[in-house]
């Protein structure tokens, strides 16, 4: 029974096949170069112990060339350098090979002979290079050209027409940017103030940006105002500025009936209606909602006192107040509380160090 190997223990194998097959030739090229230089190199009396370096200096310093080019390509950094200094040393090992061709007398095929393992040995080291380097394009975008196949019996019958082609494809793929190192830089669009101001908006509560707003155009409705904050981002109703800004009405059903005999007066709003409320209530009228609501709060107790309360403290001075815009008010006034806790802090530490008796670690 026959075993087939997994495809990964196949490619394993041919890995481990490829690598040494390339390391004997390497090998046996780089003796066969560095032999030759050697003997040049001993008939012009250099001293045996340079003449061993003698390989390394020419074609081990074109290997090394050729190398950091692949490193170059892989990098994204040009190789032409590395590349010219490659045929540089490359050319000249394989002048010296002809040298020794003509210094033993053997003619066309001593050149040949010696001349090969330098140039073979640069050749299959870039090849070897070569699926790594088009890997690293790959990663980058870079697409090479790549010519249509059109077969031998077509650029016989047809090679006109076949070179056109090839041309016009050429063209096609340097002009669209199929390659990323051809595509142009897109320009860097300026931005306008009301690219700005939308991203500090979109940044900001909408509740605060809806006070802004009003603050801003005190006489716009609560239609125009929703209006204009949308071409800013913010996305809020007519309903929801009224709220906010504590303009909202209550919708009132007046019905004709049959006359009801009169109704006994309302007893007046007492103590159990209004918690922790004083008969002393502090007179807001004449202030804005935002201070009515914050005074008639501290009359309470504080910030943190319900809205229920302060909206009918508020309704007995004819100041109709909406219980979310209470909230809403409430909420910033203890955030502003806050911030002004911390910045006191702050300044009482600086105080203290520049006089000379804060903490310092």
């Amino acid at each position: 029974m026959t075993t087939t190997p997994p495809d990964w223990a196949r490619t394993a194998a041919a890995n481990v096949s490829r690598h040494a097959v390339m390391a004997l030739v390497r090998t046996a090229a780089a003796c066969m170069a560095g032999w030759s230089l050697y003997a040049v190199a001993r008939h012009y009396h250099v001293p045996r112990e340079l003449a061993l370096a003698a390989g390394l200096v020419f074609d081990g310093i074109a290997y090394l060339c050729l190398r950091s080019a692949s490193d170059a390509i892989r990098a994204g950094r040009s190789a032409a350098p590395s590349i010219l200094a490659t045929l540089g040393m490359g050319a000249t090992s394989v002048y010296l090979n002809l040298v020794h061709a003509d210094i033993t007398n053997g003619g066309h095929p001593a050149q040949v002979l010696y001349a090969s393992p330098a140039v073979g040995l640069l050749i299959v080291s870039a090849l070897a290079w070569n699926a790594d380097r088009a890997t690293a394009r790959a990663e980058r975008g870079e697409s090479a050209f790549r010519p249509p196949a059109f077969g031998l019996w077509g650029w016989l019958l047809a090679h006109n027409e076949a070179a056109t082609a090839v041309r016009e494809r050429a063209v096609g793929h340097v002009t669209s940017g199929a390659s990323a190192t051809h595509q142009p830089t897109p320009a860097i669009g300026r931005r306008n103030h009301r690219a700005v101001l939308r991203e500090r908006f979109a940044a900001m509560d909408p509740a605060d940006a809806v006070e802004i707003a009003a603050a801003s155009h005190p006489n716009m409705s609560p239609a125009e105002l929703a209006e204009m904050l949308a071409t800013y981002g913010i996305t809020v109703s007519t309903l929801d500025v009224a709220l906010i800004l504590g303009e909202a009405a209550v919708p009132t059903i007046t019905l004709d009936r049959v006359p009801q005999p009169a109704a006994a007066p309302a007893p007046a709003i007492g103590a159990q209606m209004r918690p922790n409320a004083a008969p002393n209530a502090p007179q807001v009228t004449g202030m804005t909602k935002a201070d009515a609501i914050v005074a008639m709060a501290q009359h309470f107790g504080g910030l943190k006192t319900p809205a229920e309360p302060i909206a009918i403290a508020l309704a007995k001075q004819d100041i109709t107040v909406d219980l979310a815009y209470i909230r809403h008010r409430l909420s910033k006034a203890r955030r502003d509380e806050q911030k002004t806790v911390e910045e006191q802090a702050s300044l009482a530490q600086q105080q203290e160090r520049s006089s000379g008796t804060g903490f310092y670690p």
